[in-house]
């Protein structure tokens, strides 16, 4: 357990929730800012191990283009995800205000369903 705790230190992810924590912060903020996002949730929980639980939800303007809010929510997440873990995969869903049913995921825009964030930064160039 010593020397786990001593290679995770070495690797910069000694406290993982604490750049959860932060990052839930930047990319609320960073969403709440981008164009067509009544509002959104973040959700980061790292259960330790290779990687973190991550739950993006994003709520659209109705006259929004759901496409073009996923693209700009998409770089906005990889634009505030420096501390997280490459291989940690996001849940994300966009969807009309009022018509939670029918929404989007990464896969639209030709993504995996449920991308990591090295997919997301790779994505968002």
């Amino acid at each position: 357990m010593g020397l786990l705790s001593g290679l995770l230190s070495a690797c910069g992810f000694s406290n993982p929730q604490k750049a959860g924590d932060t990052f839930v912060a930047d990319a609320t903020a960073a969403l709440d800012a981008t164009p067509g996002v009544v509002t959104s949730r973040v959700r980061y929980t790292d259960p330790g191990g290779m990687g973190a639980v991550i739950n993006v939800r994003v709520t659209a303007d109705p006259a929004a283009e759901l496409e073009t809010v996923l693209a700009d929510s998409l770089r906005a997440v990889s634009a505030s995800a420096g501390s997280l873990k490459p291989v940690s995969k996001v849940d994300f869903y966009v969807f009309p205000d009022g018509d939670e049913e029918n929404g989007i995921r990464p896969d639209t825009l030709g993504l995996t369903q449920s991308p990591t964030v090295e997919e997301i930064r790779n994505y968002a160039g």
